[in-house]
């Protein structure tokens, strides 16, 4: 006959907290970096914007992944599309002509004018400034009113 376990109800759940603790103490590291990475911040508040913008061509993504310019009939705006809610990065839909995160649903109109959603306010317009060469510099750690144009 075999010999039966002698495990008892309090053995099992001690191992169960063990691999519970163990558990929790493999993630910490991880979780930190991730909550402290660098990787998608700017390097720089100043974003260098040298592509012709075209009146009326639509929201045109720059080099620094979420700041994004349009030319319209009363000049250059510039936003930067980050979720007000918890900071995600908003992605551009042309043929509904909204912003949408991915995260937790926010939805903005085309000018970032929160449409649905948890986000509390609008995207924010940042400053632009037009160089002679044509270029635009955007400055992201200046918040400008939504009719700011250059």
């Amino acid at each position: 006959m075999p010999k039966q376990s002698e495990w008892t109800r309090r053995a099992v759940l001690r191992l169960a907290w063990v691999g519970v603790i163990a558990s929790a103490a493999l993630t910490i590291e991880p979780l930190f970096k991730y909550l402290t990475s660098k990787e998608d911040r700017q390097k720089s508040p100043l974003v260098v914007y040298k592509k012709p913008l075209s009146e009326n061509s639509g929201w045109q993504n720059t080099a620094a992944a979420r700041v994004w310019v349009k030319r319209d009939s009363s000049g250059v705006m510039a936003l930067v599309a980050t979720c007000t809610h918890l900071g995600c990065e908003v992605n551009y839909h042309a043929e509904k002509k909204e912003w949408i995160c991915p995260c937790h649903a926010s939805i903005y109109d085309e000018e970032g004018m929160t449409v649905s959603g948890p986000a509390p306010k609008a995207l924010p317009r940042v400053a632009v400034q037009s160089q002679s060469d044509g270029s635009l510099i955007i400055n992201t750690s200046k918040i400008v009113g939504m009719d700011t144009r250059v």
